[in-house]
């Protein structure tokens, strides 16, 4: 595509998917190898198809994506199956950015109810439909030539296993990384108004993730995992976060925005960002146990989710 300068349009796609898979299609395609990766655990400890819930996060609505496109995903996902799990009730979080901190928070609750034990929690992004693109162009969000606050549109899928801890013992599953919070809270002055956004709606989230999750004094937050993309709004937007909440951060200036090597993955962020938290304690160079992952909708959402893995290498 074309942006509205003349120039080829600059985006992260999945080289693996044909060049016409379209939506929901696209959207089912990328879920396919992420689902079935989150589930490989449960190989060896059942012989038949667990059935669980799926708490899904989608794109807000915009142009490109609708509310039909979202049901045609839950019923793609349905139909495609997975050996080892049987999807029986798929609930959709369309929150943009911050849907699977959402969809998270919705199976945390359910978990700690005890309506369920076992769930899977996930995102999935594609910003390649031609009026999504378009859509960003004429907003100027699209990275390129005259791109001062704009991003690299991408497409991916997260999933997540989220289990209790009874549900790890009884099965043998092994803990990769504990929930320690998950918080979602909004924020009222939104990107692409006149508002001036003060980070009110961020620092709430945050405040009350890394509080519910015990940082502070000696113990803190050792690593940021964010959705900072190349758009002002959300730097800014941090940079009041770290202004109020320093104290709760060994270095809340030392974050990481994967953007800057995938894209921007918006619904699929969260999941995603927990997936980095565990590679870096698997692999020995996770700064600490405890990391903070965020991100913003542009609907207002702002999600935090504090994790904790196993300790630094």
């Amino acid at each position: 595509m074309i942006d509205r300068l003349g120039n080829p349009m600059v985006a992260a796609v999945d080289g693996a998917l044909p060049a016409g898979t379209a939506d929901p299609e696209r959207f089912v395609a990328l879920a396919q190898s992420a689902l079935q990766e989150a589930c490989e655990p449960l190989q060896s400890v059942t012989q038949a198809a667990l059935r669980l819930p799926l708490f899904l996060g989608l794109p807000e609505m915009r142009p490109g994506f609708s509310q039909y496109q979202a049901e045609s995903v839950r019923q793609g996902l349905q139909r495609s199956g997975e050996p080892t799990v049987e999807l029986d009730d798929i609930r959709l979080f369309a929150e943009g950015h911050a849907a699977g901190a959402v969809a998270l928070e919705a199976a945390l609750g359910e978990l700690a109810r005890g309506a369920q034990e076992l769930c899977l929690v996930g995102g999935i992004e594609s910003y390649f439909h031609p009026d999504t693109m378009e859509w960003l162009d004429a907003n100027r969000q699209l990275a390129g030539e005259d791109g001062r606050s704009a991003f690299v549109p991408a497409e991916g899928a997260g999933f997540l296993l989220l289990a209790t801890e009874r549900a790890c013992k009884r099965l043998g599953l092994a803990r990769q990384a504990r929930v320690r919070a998950s918080v979602v809270r909004a924020e009222s002055k939104l990107i692409k108004t006149p508002e001036v956004c003060l980070g009110e709606g961020l620092t709430e989230a945050v405040e009350q993730a890394v509080a519910q999750a015990g940082a502070g004094g000696d113990k803190r937050i050792n690593d940021i995992l964010c959705d900072i993309n190349g758009e002002r709004y959300r730097g800014q937007e941090w940079g009041f976060v770290c202004l109020r909440l320093s104290h709760y951060f060994d270095d809340p200036a030392d974050y990481s925005s994967p953007a800057d090597a995938w894209g921007d993955m918006g619904a699929a962020s969260i999941p995603l960002f927990a997936m980095l938290a565990c590679q870096a304690a698997a692999r020995g160079y996770a700064k600490g146990p405890l990391t903070l992952l965020w991100a913003s909708s542009e609907g207002g959402q702002r999600g935090a989710v504090v994790v904790e893995t196993g300790q630094a290498g």
